[in-house]
C-alpha cells in the first residue's frame, strides 16, 4: 500500500506546482504589461483635428494609453488646464496677460502653424468678383466691428439691382457717379437678395480672438450672428448663400464654401502672399500671409512623464502629419525651442 500513497502524493504535488507556476505567470504577466496611461486634452477646436490625429496614431503606437480630446474653445482649455481639469489645454492664440497673472505656472507649447481665413458661400450671388478682388480690411472693418456694410453689391462694387446705386446699408448707397456714399431717401430699401449675413465666434474661440486682433479690436466687439467652434462657423455659412464668416485653414476649403483674399494693406491688389489658391499655397506662404498665428498646446507646470512623452512625439514624429490635418509644421529650430519646455 506505502507505494500507492506515494504515487498519490506524486500527483498531488504535480498538480500543485503547475498551479504555482500558473499563479506566477500571470503575476509576471500582470506585473511586466505595461500600465494603463489615460491622458485629456481640451479646447480650441482650429487644434481639435490635429490633436485628435496624434492622439488616434499614438495610441496606435502605444495601446495602453487612452487619449481624450474634446473642443470647447480655447478659452476652455485654458481655464480647464490652470484648474487640472484636463492633462493639456489647447489654444490657437498666445495666452493673454491677464491668464498668466492669473495662472503664472501655465506654458504653452508651440505646435504649429496656422491661418485664420475668410469664408464665403460657394453660391454667393458676386462669388466670382470677391474671390478675383478679394475682401479689403477695412471693408472687414465696417462688417464686423461697425456693423454699418450691410451689402455684398458694395463689397463688389456692383450695381445688381440696376437702381442706379450701389447699396451700402438701409440709409446709404453709393453714387457711381460721384463716388460718394449718398443718404437715400425714406422710400428707399436695402434689398435684402444682397445683404451681408455675418457668423461669428459664440464661444471663447482664439480664432476670433486672432481675427478681432486683425482689426484692431476684441472678440467681445465683433459683431454677427454667433455660431460655436469652427465647425459650427462652416455650417452656418455654407448654409446660407449670403454670409461670411472666418474659420481655420483646415476647415476653409470645405464643400459648400469658398475662400475669399484679404486685401490686408486696402490697395485694392490682391498681392502674392494673400491670394488664397488652396490650401497648399496658403501653407507654403504661411509666414507671410495676413492672419497667421501659432497653434498651442498648454500645460499647468512640468508634466507627468507620460504627458511629456506625447508631446514630445508631436512635435517629433507628429510633426509629419500635421500638413495631412491642413496645418503647417513647426521649423526645426521651432520644434527644439519648444522641446525645451518640456524638458
Amino acid at each position: 500500500m506505502e507505494p500507492i500513497n506515494q504515487r498519490g502524493l506524486g500527483k498531488s504535488g504535480v498538480i500543485l506546482a503547475v498551479l504555482v507556476v500558473v499563479v506566477l505567470l500571470i503575476s509576471v504577466t500582470y506585473i511586466l504589461q505595461p500600465k494603463a496611461v489615460e491622458i485629456h486634452l481640451s479646447g480650441s477646436t482650429t487644434v481639435y483635428p490635429l490633436a485628435t490625429k496624434w492622439a488616434e496614431e499614438y495610441m496606435q503606437k502605444k495601446p495602453n494609453y487612452k487619449i481624450d480630446v474634446s473642443g470647447g474653445g480655447s478659452g476652455k482649455g485654458i481655464s480647464d488646464v490652470a484648474q487640472n481639469l484636463v492633462d493639456i489645454g489647447m489654444s490657437s492664440r498666445h495666452l493673454k496677460s491677464e491668464e498668466f497673472k492669473k495662472y503664472p505656472s501655465l506654458i504653452p507649447i508651440p505646435i504649429a502653424h496656422d491661418a485664420v481665413m475668410i469664408i464665403i458661400n460657394s453660391k454667393n450671388p458676386v462669388l466670382n468678383t470677391l474671390l478675383e478682388k478679394g475682401i479689403s480690411r477695412d471693408a472687414l472693418i465696417k462688417i464686423y466691428v461697425e456693423g454699418s456694410l450691410k451689402s455684398w453689391e458694395y463689397v463688389a462694387s456692383i450695381d445688381l439691382d440696376d437702381d442706379g446705386y450701389i447699396d451700402y446699408n438701409g440709409t446709404h448707397a453709393l453714387n457711381p457717379e460721384t463716388g460718394l456714399l449718398e443718404y437715400m431717401p425714406s422710400n428707399y430699401k436695402l434689398s435684402a437678395s444682397y445683404e451681408i449675413h455675418p457668423i461669428t465666434r459664440s464661444d471663447a474661440s482664439g480664432t476670433a480672438e486672432t481675427f478681432a486682433e486683425f482689426l484692431g479690436v476684441n472678440q467681445e466687439d465683433l459683431k454677427g450672428i454667433g455660431a460655436s467652434g469652427n465647425p459650427g462657423v462652416l455650417q452656418a455659412v455654407a448654409s446660407d448663400p449670403l454670409a461670411i464668416g472666418y474659420v481655420g485653414l483646415a476647415f476653409a476649403f470645405k464643400e459648400g464654401v469658398c475662400a475669399m483674399p484679404i486685401d490686408a494693406n486696402n490697395n485694392g491688389i490682391i498681392e502674392e502672399h494673400e491670394r488664397v489658391d488652396s490650401e497648399a499655397y496658403v501653407a507654403s506662404h504661411i509666414a507671410d500671409y495676413p492672419i497667421s498665428r501659432i497653434l498651442f498646446f498648454v500645460v499647468n507646470g512640468k508634466p507627468t512623464k507620460e504627458v511629456a512623452d506625447f508631446i514630445h512625439w508631436c512635435l517629433t514624429e507628429g510633426q509629419t502629419y500635421v500638413s495631412d490635418v491642413g496645418y503647417v509644421s513647426l521649423t526645426p529650430s521651432e520644434v527644439e525651442d519648444a522641446l525645451s519646455l518640456i524638458r
